[in-house]
């Protein structure tokens, strides 16, 4: 069998154009870096409803300078991503020797976590309230887990630190020393 030069000579590959990344990878997601949410003046807040889906609920809502989230105006505010997390790691701790109910295995924990992980603004307290995050920690959980009841959810939920107040003591020492300069 013979060769042809044109067989047997390694072949030259032909320069490619440039491909943007958004044409080799589809488009670039960049994940913004959480910071501090610096909130409008008081002369440029929206008009948007209080309550979702409630008529004659209109306020005014001041939003972040920098990434445009709405605060949330509702009375409980929301917390971190990592309050969330420790509650899974309660679950686990409880279902390790609860005999009604079987243990958490990790994949169910881990799943659950990346779902909460996943949800845009969910451990952004400044834009998510807390009922909206309870909500979606509730149907992560039971997407996984359908058995758990609620109640036992709340109860794993971890306690907010009390504000630390100071003593009576010190607030007579305090006010003492400033009414005497």
């Amino acid at each position: 069998m013979a060769t042809t030069l044109d067989e047997a000579a390694p072949k030259r590959q032909e320069p490619r154009p440039e491909l943007s990344s958004e044409q080799s990878h589809g488009p670039v997601v960049t994940e913004e870096a959480p910071h501090e949410h610096t909130s409008t003046t008081s002369d440029k807040r929206l008009w948007l409803e209080a309550l979702p889906d409630q008529a004659a609920t209109m306020r005014l809502h001041p939003y972040c300078v920098e990434c445009g989230a709405v605060r949330s105006l509702l009375p409980a505010k929301g917390r971190p991503l990592g309050t969330f997390l420790q509650a899974i790691a309660n679950l686990k701790g409880i279902l390790e020797d609860n005999p009604r109910y079987p243990k958490l295995a990790q994949v169910h924990s881990h799943l659950i976590a990346k779902a909460l992980e996943s949800t845009p603004s969910f451990g952004d307290p400044y834009s998510m309230p807390f009922e909206t995050q309870w909500a979606l920690f509730v149907e992560a959980v039971r997407r996984y887990r359908p058995d758990l009841d609620e109640e036992l959810l709340e109860m794993i939920m971890p306690r907010e630190p009390r504000r630390p107040r100071p003593s009576y003591i010190d607030l007579l020492t305090s006010t003492e020393k400033g009414g005497t300069e």
